[in-house]
């Protein structure tokens, strides 16, 4: 029966909505699924996706929140690529005829998903947020099941179909061998490792806050694993000399990464933090002030306020509260232990399964 279902899986931008969406396409493909992938032709996934999932990219993109003459620009012309998108979206689901069509967040997923609601056809949306999304917002209480990754994500929503599954991981999201994963990176296996996680984008502000002040880490014998991101990361590589700083624009091998890694220090995006509290790692998390509706403050507040990670806003970094927590935390290791067991109490490790069999149950009704 599987070999014979056909599903869509929809959902990008950036990766905190594209990653689930490849973690849920790579599930149904093992169940014999024919899965489609839609996304935008502007998201990450445009360069990350695989062909096998048959991708078709949107030329639709989101709703720009700054007054530049370029977004003003890309606001007017929205309705007119939304419709054409919607129509695109329609013909798509006509030729593919799919069973269930899931959206996981971003300005991609919403297309599929309505044009499936006005076909008739079955619908999941995979929520990643404590704070719900736009598309979320919109399209829960029309789809028939949304899956949660906070408990207290369902009190925003006010419908009976929200089932609390946490978010789909990557199967290469896994803990391996420490000295390995110290060896892969060139790092001295007698010091701590400070990771620090900026997204797939990079995170400028922290980037910029951690250069001016490298030596503090260092001084205390600490060696840093920093991914930059792309941006960033040539001016980094010109200034950042010590030896006791790895720095690298995009990490691949997140496996290694987080294996190496005593304390993380990263953007709270849903994804990134469920990564984390799978592995049990230490987390200092600094909300993205721009994430939309502050969903990311909203992530970092729900492990804060259970122990499992310390909550740094932005605006407090020129205060030097970062380098007194990570100096701190790096002298009581019982401490980052406790951090960690909770951290682990807050994951899902059956997320996975939940929501795929979620899916497949939905498509065999």
């Amino acid at each position: 029966m599987t070999s014979k279902l056909r599903m869509i899986v929809s959902g990008g931008g950036t990766g905190g909505h594209f990653f689930p969406a490849l973690s849920i396409c790579q599930l149904l493909k093992k169940e014999g699924v024919i899965v489609k992938f839609i996304g935008s032709k502007y998201g990450i996934e445009k360069n990350l996706i695989n062909n096998h999932f048959n991708p078709h990219f949107l030329n639709i993109h989101g709703i720009q929140r700054n007054f530049s003459f370029k977004s003003i620009l890309k606001n007017i012309l929205f309705p007119f690529k939304f419709i054409i998108a919607y129509f695109e979206s329609i013909k798509i689901i006509n030729d593919f005829k799919p069973h269930v069509v899931i959206g996981t967040g971003g300005y991609s997923s919403g297309l599929p998903l309505l044009s499936a609601l006005h076909k008739g056809i079955k619908t999941v949306i995979q929520e990643q947020n404590s704070s719900p999304g736009i598309t979320t917002k919109y399209l829960a209480r029309k789809v028939d099941k949304v899956c949660i990754a906070f408990p207290g994500t369902k009190l925003n929503l006010m419908k009976n179909n929200f089932i609390i599954t946490g978010n789909p991981i990557r199967s290469d999201i896994t803990l391996t061998d420490k000295l390995k994963a110290k060896s892969y990176f060139n790092l001295d296996n007698n010091k701590p490792v400070l990771a620090v996680l900026g997204g797939s984008q990079g995170a400028r502000s922290i980037n910029s806050h951690l250069k001016n002040n490298i030596n503090k880490y260092t001084s205390a014998g600490l060696q840093i694993l920093w991914q930059c991101g792309r941006k960033d990361f040539a001016k980094l590589k010109s200034v950042l000399t010590t030896t006791d700083v790895k720095l690298f624009p995009f990490i691949k091998e997140m496996n290694y990464f987080y294996t190496a890694a005593d304390i993380i220090i990263s953007r709270s995006g849903a994804l990134a933090i469920s990564e984390m509290a799978l592995l049990g790692k230490a987390m200092v998390l600094i909300p993205l002030p721009s994430s939309s509706a502050g969903h990311q403050l909203d992530n970092a507040k729900y492990f804060s306020n259970k122990d499992a990670a310390i909550l740094i806003e932005e605006a407090d970094l020129s205060k030097g509260i970062l380098e007194e927590n990570i100096l701190n935390l790096i002298n009581k290791p019982l401490l980052i232990k406790k951090m960690q067991e909770e951290a682990i109490k807050l994951s899902f490790s059956n997320a996975n399964n939940h929501i795929k069999s979620i899916i497949m149950e939905l498509a065999i009704k």
